[in-house]
């Protein structure tokens, strides 16, 4: 089963390393690096996931990309991860209670790697994909 999936990873280095794994499982990803891209992307298309980098950067907190999202009656079915790849001391610190407010939100996974394994993180995304995948696959353009 094909799924679509959207990804915000604000870390371009991340990128390579999701985009292998999930297309070695047979979906199909596209990475955004800002919420508001995100959001606009969310608005115009139907993904089957919805992953986001815990710790966000450019603009918005993943709290607020997640009440956004499930505050939307059409994307409130979807999926919502969070991952953090190589959390900072002070990450790990928090990691507990973000992951209780992150669930507390309608967050389906918390999922959290020191180090990249891409069986593990295969194995995670599965788990919450339909059997068949409900999104059309789409072309989507830079600045779309």
């Amino acid at each position: 089963m094909v799924a679509l999936i959207i990804a915000l990873l604000e870390h371009p280095e991340q990128h390579a390393q999701v985009k292998r794994c999930l297309e070695l499982a047979g979906h199909e990803v596209l990475f955004v690096d800002t919420f508001t891209r995100a959001k606009s992307v969310l608005k115009q298309h139907a993904f089957d996931l919805i992953i986001s980098d815990v710790h966000l950067e450019n603009g918005g907190s993943v709290f607020d990309f997640l009440k956004w999202v499930k505050s939307d009656p059409t994307l409130h079915p979807v999926p919502f991860v969070l991952f953090s790849l190589e959390p900072t001391k002070m990450a790990k610190y928090l990691a507990d209670g973000v992951q209780t407010t992150a669930r507390a939100f309608g967050a389906a996974r918390y999922i959290t790697m020191d180090k990249f394994d891409s069986a593990v993180f295969a194995r995670e995304i599965a788990e919450l994909l339909p059997s068949s995948g409900t999104a059309v696959p789409v072309l989507i353009k830079e600045g779309d």
